[in-house]
């Protein structure tokens, strides 16, 4: 499948992680193929993005190292040190505090092989927690989950999902097992007992919904800038979609926004539908194990992306480093900032004042002087 530039984009890099590179046996031709536009795969533990803050603009984002095929044969892989998102403080800036998603045993790699057949994995456990309800609940777990996939040619490429269990709380509180869902189907559960990965006011209350399904497109994946597709692409991965609803703890309607088609909470008409309604809805989507192969057009194995025979290997880089994206306006919780100048705004106000009081300062000194002046002479 083609694939588009994502919109997505992730920020200030963070801590990068030595890779490990393992190269594959020497080939009759060892030419590398073209960083640019030839054959690559990718392979991600985890990333995660708030995608609506419950007023209309995105949040932050931590997307953990990726790993890219190199450009001769062989293999990179996820180091060691990479064990959970977000994994550092400067990444739970960016997404809040609560939730801690622990990734176990993994094994996650990007390879070309020896017919310069791009191919990735991810293997790992997962652990989903809220980090913010007192018994610190677990929201799911992936059991033995492994994502790959592999273009052997134009024609031929593959994606697979699998986990040997999926576990998911339910509204009761309780950590569950379910069917994972297979290729094209979902799991959904609605009003779990948990809130979102920020902070929300002491004065409201919060359940979420999930949704589990597989990534079946590449424009699903959380990704670094670097990371490409091609004129063919296959991507897989788990795709976990979070709704958080958020209400007056007090559930009298009061302090309510005013909602399309329901007005406000005050008015009598509409005030039961209205203390029935969210005050927003946050909506946070992590990507478990997203891996994805890109070949071009008319790729077949031991042929095409191949640079000049004999020329030298190009240097590119085989980990991308972690990223973590700064929501796009800061916010406290619960308090919507409207339209009024804060942060750059605010500075950009604060300068234009100061100058201006700069400039009536200089011009009242000036005509002082000549009123000074016009008296003395007189």
């Amino acid at each position: 499948m083609s694939g588009v530039v994502s919109t997505l984009r992730a920020a200030t890099a963070m801590t990068v992680l030595a890779p490990v590179f393992v190269p594959a046996p020497a080939v009759a031709d060892p030419a590398a193929v073209d960083p640019d536009t030839g054959p690559v795969a990718y392979a991600n533990a985890a990333s995660l993005a708030v995608t609506d803050d419950g007023y209309g603009a995105r949040g932050g984002s931590v997307i953990s190292e990726t790993q890219r095929s190199p450009v001769t044969p062989g293999s990179s892989r996820l180091g060691p040190a990479r064990s959970a998102v977000p994994g550092s403080d400067g990444e739970r800036a960016a997404v809040g505090p609560h939730y801690r998603l622990a990734i176990e045993g993994h094994d996650v790699t990007a390879t070309l092989r020896d017919r310069r057949v791009p191919a990735a994995e991810a293997r790992a456990d997962f652990v989903l927690t809220d980090r913010a309800a007192e018994a610190e609940p677990v929201v799911l777990s992936f059991e033995s989950s492994v994502t790959a996939v592999e273009c052997s040619s134009a024609e031929d490429v593959t994606a697979e999902a699998t986990a040997a269990r999926l576990s998911m709380l339910d509204a009761d509180g309780d950590l569950t097992p379910v069917e994972p869902p297979r290729a094209g189907d979902e799991v959904r559960r609605r009003d779990l007992p948990f809130g979102p990965p920020g902070e929300i006011a002491d004065d409201e209350r919060a359940t979420s919904d999930i949704t589990v399904r597989r990534v079946d497109d590449y424009e699903q994946l959380l990704r670094q800038d670097q990371w490409r597709d091609g004129d063919v692409t296959a991507a897989s991965g788990w795709l976990v979609e979070i709704d958080t609803h958020v209400w007056r703890a007090d559930g009298d309607g009061s302090g309510l926004l005013d909602l399309p088609g329901l007005g406000h909470a005050g008015d009598t008409e509409n005030a039961e539908d209205a203390e029935s309604a969210p005050v927003r809805t946050i909506e946070t989507t992590l990507v478990l194990g997203g891996v994805s192969c890109s070949v071009p057009s008319g790729f077949v194995r031991h042929g095409g992306g191949g640079a000049e025979p004999g020329a030298p290997a190009p240097s590119v880089p085989v980990t991308i480093p972690a990223g973590a994206g700064a929501p796009v306006e800061a916010r406290s919780a619960g308090t919507d900032t409207g339209t009024g100048p804060s942060g750059a705004s605010g500075a950009w106000w604060g300068a234009a004042l100061l100058g201006a009081g700069a400039l009536f300062g200089g011009a009242a000194l000036v005509l002082a002087r000549r009123a000074s002046s016009v008296r003395g002479g007189s």
